[in-house]
This record gives structure tokens, sequence and C-alpha cells, in this order.
């Protein structure tokens, strides 16, 4: 069964990798046309129903060209990730309410180590914002596990388990 842990570990790593990475990546296509004689490129793509064409120099060319053939290669690939985990979902509800919490737990928690530095921050800020507003102090404990996390020394995860855990969410990992 530790198999099903990893490949939908793996999966959702990958499709947070290509979510992220679809975000900077130019969309549209190149044109070419040719003005007297001489060949000029334009990334074309269109924005609220209007085709915007943006010249290119020559030396953008081949970059812009590598990231619209990316770009198709992971819009391929993300719907065949969403459905092996959509599979491996159904899958763990089969096997048992363990197994299917423990992939719940990594789908929520997956993506976070990898936030800049920044976003951490601002995640925490906001964490630390919401609990304000309801009351419920940040205890010592949990503070500093969130400042590990932040400083990249501690899995988010082990600090979302054990959260669970103290309010009586028991999620197994």
């Amino acid at each position: 069964m530790e198999y099903i842990f990893v490949e939908y570990k793996n999966l959702l790593e990958r499709k947070v990798k290509l979510e992220t990475e679809l975000q900077t990546l130019v969309q549209g296509y190149i044109s070419k046309k040719t003005i007297k004689g001489k060949t000029y490129c334009y990334l074309q793509n269109r924005v609220g129903g209007k085709l915007i064409s943006q010249y290119l120099k020559s030396e953008e060319v081949d970059e812009i060209t590598e990231q619209i053939a990316r770009r198709k290669q992971y819009e391929v690939e993300l719907p065949k990730l969403k459905a092996r985990l959509n599979e491996l979902e159904q899958a763990a509800r089969l096997l048992g309410k363990h197994i299917s919490r423990r992939l719940m737990l990594l789908k929520l928690s997956t993506g976070m180590d990898s936030l800049s530095a920044e976003q951490k921050r601002q995640s925490s800020s906001f964490a630390g914002a919401m609990n304000a507003i309801e009351g419920i102090p940040v205890s010592e404990h949990t503070a500093q596990e969130i400042a590990a996390w932040q400083n990249g020394n501690k899995p988010f995860i082990s600090i979302f388990e054990a959260t669970l855990k103290r309010y009586g969410f028991f999620a197994e990992v």
C-alpha cells in the first residue's frame, strides 16, 4: 500500500510544479510575416477575445518557441495527472478510510513546502490574523514549528498533521 502514497505524492508534486510553471509560460503561437523580403516574428494570442500581436526580436524567438512547446506538453500532461490522482483517490476510498484520509492530508499540504520565503511569510501572517479573529492564540510550540517550516527545516505536512491531531482530527501519515 505504501506505493499508493508514494505515487500519489509524486503525482501531486508534479501537478503543483506544472500548474506553477504554466503561470509563467507564454501563451499563443508565433506567426511570421515577410515584409520587403525580411521575415519578422510575432507572438500572437487572444486576450479578452481580441487577437494581440507582439513583435519578437530574433534573439527571443527560440526561447519563446521553447516555452510554447513546453506549455503544450504540460497542457496535455496535466489532465492525465489529474485523472490518475482521481483513480488513486477512488482506490483509496475502497481500501479504507485511513488510506483515504492519508491521501487527503497529502493533497491539502502538497505545495506548501515549495512556496517562496515571501509566500510562506504571507501564509503565516494570514493564519495568524485568522487565529486572532477567532480568539485562538498560537502556542509557542506551533510558532516555533511554523518558523522551522518557513526556514525550510521542517516539512509542512508534519505541522499540519500535529495540528489536526491536537484538535481531534486524527490523520495517519
